[in-house]
């Protein structure tokens, strides 16, 4: 068994290591927040060997390596020691909350210049803070759900469309509960629309599409085993086969969160384009 001096010595080691990446993360891009895993697909394009593999002795260091895909289940874990210690500011980097988010917008640009509300809606908390601040500058709604929307957020959007028409742009990963986010949305709005609501929705998806792995090189990974879901077992066939349809693994994925480190100005910086050209386009 480890002596807890050790553990601790190899937690501060790992910690100081998560550190450095962010860090360089911050120097590079110029945005000083991610999400956990905008920071994990940041450090697996730093072209540097220096991941720690700590041994049994108190400092000791094996090797420095590069960083590995397969190291990004260790990640919440060095994350949140070195939170723990100081090492990265504790608001800088955020998870999945688990909490659904919405962010309404003023309507004032959307009445002046759109035939239409817009509202950005994605099944990932954890980007909401990150898109929060383009979806004030454009005046758009945004909604942040943790898989499926709740009731009382379907029932805000039908009353919202009541007014005016609306487009919802989707955002989701490309993953087996992702990928179909916009196409089940869009089903889960026509079932739940109250009789006689004469509301005005259209749904778009906006990303992640396979057509865009390729033209924006986002970095496709294994699948991980929060991302199969609790249906993957028994509905494994539709993700095969969308994948397959488009030349592309159906055993792996791609995170919106690999904008963070691919994409100029990150998933933000995404976002906005895909705004800008909806509404001057």
């Amino acid at each position: 068994m480890t002596e807890p001096f050790v553990e601790t010595e190899t937690d501060r080691t790992k910690s100081k290591w998560v550190a450095r990446a962010y860090s360089d993360f911050v120097k590079e891009t110029r945005r000083s927040r991610t999400t956990e895993r905008g920071l994990f697909y940041y450090a697996l394009q730093r072209k540097v060997s220096d991941y720690p593999i700590c041994g049994g002795f108190v400092g000791e260091i094996r090797i420095m390596r590069p960083y590995h895909e397969n190291d990004g289940l260790k990640l919440p874990k060095w994350l949140g020691k070195a939170k723990a210690q100081g090492y990265v500011p504790d608001d800088a980097i955020f998870d999945e909350s688990q909490r659904e988010q919405i962010l309404l917008s003023k309507q004032s640009r959307n009445l002046r210049n759109l035939p239409c509300s817009v509202e950005v809606w994605l099944n990932k908390t954890s980007l909401h803070p990150l898109l929060a601040p383009v979806c004030r500058k454009h005046d758009a709604s945004l909604v942040s759900v943790q898989g499926w929307p709740s009731k009382e957020a379907l029932d805000a959007l039908f009353g919202r469309a009541a007014e005016r028409p609306t487009i919802v742009l989707c955002l989701n990963d490309l993953t087996a509960n992702g990928a179909f986010f916009a196409a089940d949305l869009a089903t889960l709005i026509t079932k739940a629309k109250p009789q006689g609501c004469g509301s005005d929705i259209k749904i778009k998806c906006i990303g992640l599409l396979p057509e865009q792995i390729s033209l924006l090189e986002i970095p496709l990974q294994k699948i991980l085993p929060d991302q199969k879901g609790p249906d993957f077992k028994d509905e494994p066939e539709r993700f095969k086969k969308y994948m397959k349809s488009h030349g592309l693994d159906p055993k792996k994925m791609a995170e919106l969160d690999a904008l963070e480190a691919h994409y100029p100005g990150g998933i933000a910086g995404f976002l906005e384009e895909a705004l800008l050209e909806f509404t001057l386009g």
